[in-house]
């Protein structure tokens, strides 16, 4: 075993659990895997017990995504930990690539790699969506820039170019991991969070290779929240924040071209 978990948050009953874990389990470096809920059933409580998986349940009364995640990272007992979403696939080198970048850069407070989209399943070779995030992430390109707050922030002003799902944490570094994620958000929660982490000292390490398979459905999260309009309004919010309302209603002209990649 590594020093680093896996730790899957389950929401009431989890189609991808089983598959997640089987996905999990084909890592070539073997990692810990637990799984946490603040709706616990006897389905996601009879895949850990199959699977011999430790299974914690939330039972704080604090719902909702962010609570959920910041639960899932309290139960880590391990320097690095990622958040694993069920219905995305992490290539088998993930884990070896995370262990390797995190003996190089000590200092780092968070991992991310580059993905691919999967719809169906066929890996989908253009959206105008991904090729904003690697305009964005281009000066991430030069590794001297990952620690430097300017830059970090950079990758974030004009839209969220870190894919989620692809992060490792290094709990040792961020220092509480508590209330890193926003319990009053459903979709800008990791948006929030890596702005957050990006004051502090310590460098955002981007691993260019692509190392997940960001799954898109019609029942994803992503998928919901933009048919409900939650998403646009929350990240206009967020752009609000950053630059002033003027701007903000400018930029989510140009950045909602690309929702159009998460629709189906």
């Amino acid at each position: 075993m590594t020093n680093h978990t896996f730790v899957i948050p389950t929401y009431k009953e989890s189609p991808y659990l089983e598959s997640c874990i089987l996905n999990l389990k084909k890592q070539s470096v073997h990692s810990n895997i637990i799984i946490t809920t603040s709706t616990p059933t006897e389905q996601t409580k009879g895949v850990a017990q199959k699977y011999d998986i430790e299974y914690f349940i939330n039972n704080s009364g604090r719902l909702g995504i962010g609570n959920d995640w910041n639960f899932a990272l309290s139960k880590v007992n391990t320097k690095l930990a990622t958040i694993a979403h069920q219905d995305d696939i992490y290539e088998e080198k993930y884990t070896e690539n995370i262990i390797k970048a995190s003996q190089k850069k000590s200092d780092s407070l968070l991992f991310f790699t580059d993905y691919n989209d999967l719809v169906g399943d066929k890996i989908r070779a253009k959206s105008l969506n991904y090729f904003i995030k690697k305009i964005l992430l281009l000066p991430f390109l030069i590794k001297s820039s990952h620690k430097n707050y300017s830059i970090k922030k950079s990758i974030l002003v004009f839209g969220d170019a870190i894919c989620c799902p692809s992060v490792t944490f290094n709990l040792e570094n961020i220092g509480n991991s508590k209330d890193l994620f926003s319990s009053e958000h459903k979709c800008v929660l990791d948006w929030i969070a890596w702005l957050k982490l990006s004051k502090q000292k310590g460098s955002f390490t981007y691993i260019n290779k692509k190392l997940i398979q960001h799954r898109i459905h019609e029942s994803s999260e992503t998928s919901v929240s933009l048919n409900s309009g939650i998403r646009k309004k929350e990240e206009y919010e967020v752009f609000k924040r950053i630059w002033g309302k003027g701007f903000a209603k400018l930029l989510m002209l140009f950045y909602s071209f690309g929702h159009k990649d998460n629709l189906l």
